[in-house]
Formats: structure tokens, C-alpha cells, sequence
């Protein structure tokens, strides 16, 4: 096991970055929920808010996990020597698996423990330092904290993210790579009929129960419809591809164009799940300050939070594509190309997935306002 710990522990500052973000995220994760935990203490017995705000927690531990989950799989792309080190070293994909559950779980704890000091000495009566200030009730200061409730909420966030990064992992993303191109599959008649068939099948239901008056159609057709527009994503990004392709295209159009198709259902995910995240938090947010006039800090938290989580997994996917077109840029400078192409072929790429991006934002930026706003 020594072999393995030496190899593992080869941090760069980009790795120790994402370590450290890893625990900030799982601290807020836990600061929300010893909050609840607080407030249940406080509320009188029999109150349904405490399962209110627990349930305003999974947002959060979503978030968490999504982000434990895409960082725990680029690690494997972006490390080819550390895994091939590991694999020299006997470890199996199990092994692999565990050491990467191990090294994010390890970090949400880190996070989860620091939270709970933070939540300890605000609890022993050190609120007089904070003037102004009024935490009882999300502390709980008026009774004892229950050694189970507090441990299972510390145990759930680490769990999580140990279960979440061992799950995203591929077996085949944990064995050294040949270097080979791999081939990059079109999008089929039956998925691009389901891409199509569900935002049109959720806007329907949700226009039906919209004249009804029915919640559960309301929601389900909202549901529907957000699982549509993920679902499109990719082959939307693969269409804007084929059409900056079409034709007789130069080199920047043609760079452009196959490069996003090849990117397309590997970006099409992380892009899909901001877009959405992105327009479902803005609907709630503006809902939640028309209601109390203001968003609440709690929502906020929970909202940056969701925001950080998604556009860190985001940014980790575009650093995965950058790292898998070094080898093909080399080639192309090698015969001489100039640099101003890749920079406008960067540029076409980018313009046509933000076309992308907005066009599925606004989709489920008007689903969740129809559904939440009428």
C-alpha cells in the first residue's frame, strides 16, 4: 500500500487547488446543514419546516456531489502519468477507484469538520464578538446538539463525495492511453427522435396542466422538459458543428467545425447541467424576492454555492478538451500552420456553443417561470 500512497500524493498546485475548493464546497454543504439542524432544535415539536430546510439542503448536496464527480473523472485525463505509475505499481481499477473515492472523501471531511468548529464556537456563546447579529435560532443554543443527528449529517457529506467520484469514474479513463484517436460516435435517429420528442412532450404537459390547474402535471411536465433540453444539448452542439462544416469550408470553419463535433457529447453534458442550473436559479431567486422581498441569505448561499459547483465542473471538462488537442495542434504546427488559425477557430467554436448555451437557458428559463410564476 506504501507504493500507492507515494505515487498518489504527487500534488500539483492545480491538484492542491482543486483539493482545497473540494472542501470549501463541502463546508458550506455542512454549514447548511448543522443550520437546519439548529432550526429543528429550535422550532416547536411536530413543525413540518424542519423537513422544509432539509429539503433545501439536496441543491446543495447535488451540487457536491455533481462537482466531486467531474473532478474525480478529469484527474485519470489530465494525470495519464499518475495513473500509469499506479497501474505499475499492481493497483487495479478497484484500487484506482477507491484511492479516488479516498482522496475526495478525505477532502470533504476536511471541509465537514471545519464546519462544525466554526458551528461549535459560535454556539459557545461567542456571539458577543458579533454585534448585531441574531444566530440562536439557526444555532440551536437553546438545547443540546444529539450526537446522531450531527454525526449522520457529517457522515452524509464525505459519503457522498467519495460515492460520487468512485461512480463517475470509467475503467477505461483509469488505463493509460496509446495515444490513439478514439472514434467519435454520430448522434442516431432514435436519440435525436427523443431529443426532440421530450422538451415538446414537457411543454406540452406543462401547458395542460397549466389550463387545468394541476400540480403534478405541472411538475412533471417541467421535469420533462428539463431532462429534454439536457438531452438535446450535445446533439445541438454536434448540428452547429456540421453546419460551420458544410459546404466547401476553409481551414478555420473546417478546425471549428469538426472540433466541436468531436467535443460535442463531452462538453454537451457540463453545458447542458450549467445552462439549466443557471436558469432555474435565476427564476428562483426573482421568485424569492418578489415573495419576502428579498432572497435570503441561506438561498443565496445555497444559489452561489450551485453556481461554483457547476461552473468548476465546467471549466474542468473545457481543461480536459484543451489537454486532448495538444497532440493535434502540434501536428498542424509542425506543417506549418499559422497561429492566428487556432485562434479563430477557437473563436467560431466558442460563438457557436454560447449560441447553444443561450438558446437552452432560455428554454428552461421559460419553463421554470411558467411553472413557477403563474
Amino acid at each position: 500500500m506504501l507504493p500507492y500512497l507515494r505515487l498518489a500524493r504527487g500534488y500539483r498546485s492545480a491538484d492542491l487547488l482543486r483539493w482545497l475548493l473540494t472542501a470549501v464546497a463541502a463546508a458550506t454543504v455542512t454549514a447548511l446543514l448543522l443550520r437546519a439542524l439548529g432550526r429543528a432544535l429550535t422550532d416547536p415539536a411536530g413543525s413540518g419546516a424542519s423537513v422544509d430546510r432539509l429539503l433545501w439542503c439536496l441543491p446543495a448536496l447535488a451540487a457536491l456531489g455533481y462537482l466531486s464527480a467531474g473532478w474525480a473523472r478529469s484527474l485519470p485525463l489530465q494525470r495519464p502519468e499518475r495513473m500509469a505509475g499506479l497501474v505499475a505499481a499492481g493497483a487495479g481499477p478497484v484500487r484506482l477507484r477507491l484511492l479516488l473515492a479516498g482522496e475526495t472523501a478525505l477532502a470533504c471531511a476536511f471541509g465537514a469538520l471545519l464546519a462544525l468548529a466554526g458551528f461549535l464556537v459560535l454556539r459557545a456563546h461567542w456571539l458577543e464578538l458579533l454585534p448585531g447579529t441574531r444566530l440562536d435560532p439557526a444555532l440551536g443554543t437553546s438545547t443540546g446538539l444529539p450526537a446522531a443527528g450531527t454525526t449522520t449529517l457529517l457522515a452524509t457529506v464525505p459519503l457522498l463525495g467519495g460515492l460520487a467520484a468512485a461512480a463517475a469514474v470509467r475503467p477505461a479513463d483509469l488505463l493509460p492511453s496509446d495515444g490513439a484517436d478514439r472514434p467519435q460516435p454520430r448522434p442516431t435517429v432514435p436519440y435525436l427522435a427523443v431529443a426532440l420528442a421530450l422538451p415538446l412532450a414537457g411543454a406540452a404537459m406543462l401547458s395542460a396542466g397549466l389550463h387545468a390547474g394541476g400540480s403534478l402535471a405541472i411538475w412533471t411536465g417541467w421535469l420533462v422538459g428539463f431532462v429534454g433540453i439536457a438531452v438535446t444539448v450535445p446533439a445541438l452542439l454536434y448540428a452547429a458543428g456540421w453546419l460551420l462544416a458544410v459546404g466547401r469550408p476553409r481551414a478555420v470553419r473546417l478546425l471549428a467545425g469538426r472540433g466541436l463535433q468531436a467535443d460535442a457529447w463531452r462538453l454537451g453534458t457540463p453545458l447542458a447541467v450549467f445552462a439549466v442550473c443557471a436558469a432555474l436559479g435565476a427564476v428562483v431567486l426573482v421568485r424569492l424576492a418578489d415573495e419576502h422581498g428579498s432572497a435570503g441569505t441561506p438561498a443565496l448561499i445555497e444559489t452561489v454555492l450551485l453556481a461554483g459547483c457547476v461552473l468548476g465542473a465546467l471549466v474542468t471538462r473545457l481543461a480536459e478538451l484543451v489537454t486532448s488537442r495538444r497532440a493535434a495542434y502540434a501536428s498542424l504546427r509542425r506543417m506549418g500552420a499559422a497561429g492566428s488559425v487556432y485562434l479563430r477557430s477557437w473563436a467560431l467554436r466558442t460563438g457557436a456553443a454560447v449560441v447553444v448555451l443561450l438558446g437552452a437557458g432560455a428554454g428552461a428559463a421559460a419553463l421554470t417561470a411558467a411553472a413557477l410564476l403563474r
